[in-house]
């Protein structure tokens, strides 16, 4: 159990090559500590909650249309936006610009905080997460000059 937090979809055959010991009522060891990591996880109200992704950026992952995973947002939560600070990843005429996907379904558009270093709040569709989601930024149009840099992007959420 050292390996937390784990993809319960995955199956405790999986993760631990072998079958799980069962419980009395027919669940298994894997299940009983998913459900308690959830519970010591899950939001206790309907109130805003956050969650701070990293990401630094190659010089190459900037200049390209490169889909690049930030982190994972929650499951059973409701997405309302974004909040994205840069370090100045376009040292030429400003030109870059990103999008924000929550697994393959691009929410934000039009991400301009890696042009010049700066950070910005995007409003976005509510949107209902039912499991761990991956969060991703893509270059949509490319830098001027790229250079390598840091994003951090701050999902911003309500329990649902």
């Amino acid at each position: 159990m050292s390996d937390f937090p784990f993809t319960p979809s995955a199956g405790a055959a999986a993760l631990t090559g072998k079958a799980p010991t069962v419980y009395a009522g027919g669940v298994t060891v894997l299940e009983a500590a998913a459900s308690a990591y959830r519970l010591a996880h899950k939001l206790s109200n309907v109130g805003l909650a956050s969650h701070t992704m990293t990401r630094a950026f190659s010089a190459y992952e900037i200049a390209y249309n490169i889909k690049v995973a930030v982190g994972v947002v929650p499951d059973h939560v409701t997405v309302i936006g974004f909040l994205v600070k840069s370090t100045d990843m376009d040292t030429g005429t400003p030109a870059l610009v990103q999008s924000i996907y929550l697994g393959d379904t691009e929410v934000i558009t039009g991400v301009t905080t890696g042009q010049g270093g700066t950070s910005a709040f995007y409003a976005c569709t509510p949107t209902a997460l039912t499991a761990e989601t991956q969060c991703s930024l893509k270059t949509t149009t490319a830098a001027a000059t790229a250079v390598a840099g840091t994003v951090y992007v701050t999902a911003i959420y309500y329990s649902s």
